[in-house]
Order: C-alpha cells, then sequence, then structure tokens
C-alpha cells in the first residue's frame, strides 16, 4: 500500500490559533479514509486552518473532494480555510 504522510504546525496571531495542515506522498483513494479521518481530529477551536498539499506523489479527485468539503464545512462553521497546492509540472497541468 502507498502512503501519505501528515504534518502539522500549530501557532497563533492576534485573531486566535492557525493549524498549518501539511500532506504528502500518495493523496489517492487508497487513503481517503484515513486522510478524512486526520481532517476530521484535528479540527479543534483553529480559527484559520491551512490544507497544504506538497512533495505529493500521486494524486486523485478523491483528495480534492474531501478537501473541498472540509472546507465548505470548516467555513460554514466561521474557519477561516485556505487550501494550497504544491504540485509537481506534471500533476500540475494534469489539474489544469
Amino acid at each position: 500500500m502507498q502512503n501519505f504522510t501528515y504534518n502539522s504546525d500549530v501557532t497563533e496571531d492576534m485573531e486566535g490559533k492557525i493549524i498549518k495542515m501539511i500532506f504528502s506522498g500518495y493523496l489517492t483513494l487508497q487513503n481517503a479514509r484515513q486522510i478524512k479521518e486526520t481532517l476530521q481530529n484535528q479540527v479543534g477551536d483553529y480559527k484559520k486552518v491551512v490544507l497544504m498539499a506538497r512533495d505529493v506523489t500521486g494524486i486523485d479527485v478523491t483528495f480534492l473532494q474531501i478537501v473541498e468539503s472540509f472546507r465548505k464545512t470548516g467555513e460554514e462553521a466561521g474557519k477561516q480555510v485556505s487550501v494550497l497546492m504544491d504540485l509537481p509540472y506534471d500533476l500540475k497541468t494534469l489539474m489544469a
């Protein structure tokens, strides 16, 4: 099974806590359940959430759907959610 990795960084500013959630590796259907659980377990009381994908080996529409759902749900709960995708050229071209 090809895996993904997850790291987080928590900071705080005048508006509240900020979490940067960084996903790498295989962001695909085979890891969808674990990615979704990771997102759900880290929501907490953060005012700002930054979802970042970098050092991506594989990505598919499942990951994008999970991220979009998380973004919408977070914004409905009053959180500021941003998504940053640092993809290799071939994946960036495919996504476009």
